[in-house]
């Protein structure tokens, strides 16, 4: 069973860049990247922020590429800071308008790019794929 986990590895790894570059032919023409449209794709479904933490979990991105992205974002005012109004201690990431018109103008061709990369699974494959992906130990 061990022997199969490498070739399990390599696939989800080659796959996972398969889409990361099918993420950022979409993007081309604009600052973001990937790593910054995971990040809008975290927050849109937020609208009040998430932390860093929060952010982390669901992008699987290291901490540093992490923070890169959001400052690029913060930088292109895509997203905002602010202090959680419940634990001052925390610090929220949103979008700001800008962010959300950049993510909806933007969306369907990542959509369209990602689909064309998972066009070889049927929707009950995807939404199993998604399930064990998402499943936690």
């Amino acid at each position: 069973m061990a022997a199969g986990l490498g070739e399990l590895a390599t696939l989800l790894i080659g796959r996972a860049s398969r889409l990361e570059r099918a993420i950022g032919a979409a993007l081309a023409g604009t600052p973001l990247g990937a790593p910054h449209w995971l990040v809008l794709t975290a927050l849109h479904t937020q609208p009040d922020g998430r932390t860093m933490s929060d952010v982390a979990q669901l992008v699987s991105l290291p901490a540093a590429t992490l923070t890169r992205s959001v400052d690029r974002l913060v930088d292109h005012a895509l997203v905002h800071r602010t202090l959680d109004g419940a634990d001052r201690r925390r610090v929220l990431v949103g979008l700001t308008d800008r962010g959300r018109t950049t993510y909806d103008e933007h969306r369907a061709a990542v959509d369209a790019a990602l689909a064309a990369e998972l066009d070889a699974f049927a929707d009950w494959e995807r939404e199993a794929l998604r399930g064990l992906l998402t499943r936690t130990s």
